[in-house]
């Protein structure tokens, strides 16, 4: 059996950080305002699908803003590229916001994408409970290893000679029935559908590993002088994701398609369709795209717990809430 890598995942592996922007393809929803860029975390995918709508849709260019979103890709410093003034907003993690507020770097977490982190661990049929991986190997990211491993090895007693490199490549999971693999609800399952591979997958947020997913970041200094514009970007952005997930997605599929060609439409609709299983944007009648402070110190206490940040009060300057006050669509009954 000779499977593909996932989605293009090694295409760039050779792009250095500072350079990385110019060369990517850019969507464009052009206004009458200075421009504002959103960097991505990966190539483009259902799980940006939300800006992609909101640009497609012309609700960006309603509030008058002038939004270009840059695909990401795989060696990418997200914080550099930030502080270096790369980009305006840059998706990242509400592990890494933290980690930025405790080092002193002025990056700011301003909303986020998913009000729970959309990965997990994908294992073969015969593990019901991720207990029951003792001794498995398990195929885990560089990323992976200094955040969430770290937390399972505490939690599971899970040891470091268990860990092998994740290569995106599904491969080694379906030729060994030991093995188990990092994974996104919205991606990886479905390379081993499409395979025929029977597998469970095991999401970290209920196993207990709090988390909020693609948290949207930006400096301080962005923050104080583009203060409105961001409330604006994030109000349009939260209804171009409510009709992403629960509405007419086309728009944006085809915009993602465009920027990713290896992107497939069924691939598309079947990570929607996940997104929406896992209840990604929030409950019923929850405001998308908001953050509260009580999530934000759960996953303050797990990181704590898990050492992998220090004892810090300056952890709480990683977010703003500012921006996620008003005007903000709301998840469909």
């Amino acid at each position: 059996m000779t499977l593909p890598r996932l989605n293009r995942r090694s295409m760039l592996q050779g792009i250095m950080a500072a350079g990385a922007l110019s060369s990517l393809p850019t969507t464009r929803a052009k206004a009458a305002t200075k421009p504002l860029s959103l960097l991505t975390n990966w190539y483009a995918q259902a799980e940006h699908g939300g800006y992609y709508q909101a640009a497609e849709d012309g609700l960006y260019a309603q509030q008058d803003l002038d939004v270009s979103i840059q695909m990401g890709g795989p060696q990418m410093n997200m914080t550099q590229l930030l502080m270096a003034g790369q980009c305006d907003i840059a998706i990242m993690q509400g592990e890494e916001a933290i980690r930025c507020a405790i080092q002193g770097i002025p990056a700011v977490a301003i909303g986020t994408t998913f009000q729970k982190g959309v990965g997990g661990l994908m294992t073969h049929p015969d593990i019901h409970d991720i207990s029951q991986l003792k001794g498995h190997p398990i195929l885990i990211s560089s990323e992976g290893r200094a955040s969430f491993w770290v937390w399972l090895k505490k939690r599971y007693g899970f040891t470091e000679d268990q860990v092998h490199p994740y290569t995106y490549n599904l491969q080694p999971f379906a030729f060994n029935p030991q093995m188990a693999m990092q994974a996104f609800v919205s991606s990886e399952p479905y390379g081993a559908k499409k395979a025929g591979i029977p597998f469970n997958f095991f999401l970290l947020d209920d196993l207990g590993y709090a988390a909020y997913g693609n948290v949207l970041m930006v400096s301080r200094k962005t923050l104080e002088e583009r203060g409105p514009e961001l409330r604006k970007f994030i109000a349009a952005s939260s209804e171009g994701w409510k009709r992403y997930i629960f509405g007419d997605a086309s728009k944006g599929d085809a915009a993602i398609r465009k920027a990713n060609p290896d992107m497939s439409a069924d691939q598309l609709v079947w990570s929607r369709q996940k997104l929406r299983d896992i209840k990604a944007l929030g409950a019923p009648g929850a405001p998308i795209m908001t953050m509260n402070d009580e999530r934000w110190k759960r996953i303050y206490d797990i990181q704590l717990a898990a050492q992998l940040v220090p004892e810090n009060p300056q952890w709480k300057s990683a977010y703003t809430l500012d921006c996620v006050r008003d005007g903000l669509a709301t998840v469909p009954a």
